[in-house]
């Protein structure tokens, strides 16, 4: 009995500092794996965060050069036909539509339908104003017509848009709590 004494004496105190050593290994190794983590974590901020400022600054871009006044500014061409023109304007909203299509993985499904409608917008707006002329208009009369048209709708789904991917912008990078902008493009 006394030799199981003495075994017990050995045993129970190495089964301590097993247990002890058991759970200060586990716990280290549960603190380096969140450590771990958390450096993944900002590695991958430190990635996505410019990317997703880029794609908002991008956005505002695109909207601003579909803009009817800018897009006008920047493409007219007098000595084309108003129907040339109109393919021409055409042809640019949906050139800067597609070059940024891809930006869409950083906003919010919200915030890009209203991007995707006021490209949508600015098109029928083109189509619209060049239906209304006779096939004999100029570059010039689109233009007038174009500008005639978004004067009398007030504020243009570019704008709206606009409004919106800022107020998003600020919600994600400058910490307002204001909820993303629920307001939908007007049409006319």
């Amino acid at each position: 009995m006394e030799s199981f004494i003495e075994i017990l004496k050995i045993f129970i105190p190495s089964l301590v500092v097993i247990g002890v050593c058991f759970f200060i290994v586990r716990s280290f190794l549960e603190l380096e794996s969140k450590k771990g983590q958390l450096k993944a974590h900002n590695t991958k901020q430190e990635i996505i965060i410019p990317a997703r400022m880029q794609a908002y600054e991008r956005i505002i871009l695109l909207l601003e050069r579909i803009t009817p006044e800018n897009l006008i500014r920047r493409t007219l061409k007098v000595t084309l036909s108003a129907r040339m023109f109109q393919g021409e304007l055409i042809a640019a909203i949906r050139s800067e539509y597609d070059h940024n299509v891809s930006q869409q993985v950083y906003m919010s499904p919200a915030a890009w339908a209203m991007v995707k409608t006021a490209t949508e917008e600015a098109i029928r707006l083109v189509n619209v104003s060049g239906s209304k002329l006779p096939s004999s208009a100029m570059a010039a009369d689109l233009a007038e017509n174009i500008l005639r048209i978004t004067a009398q709708i007030g504020k243009f789904p570019t704008h709206i848009a606009i409004d919106a991917v800022k107020k998003e912008f600020s919600q994600y990078f400058l910490e307002q709590k204001d909820a993303p902008h629920e307001e939908k493009p007007g049409s006319f």
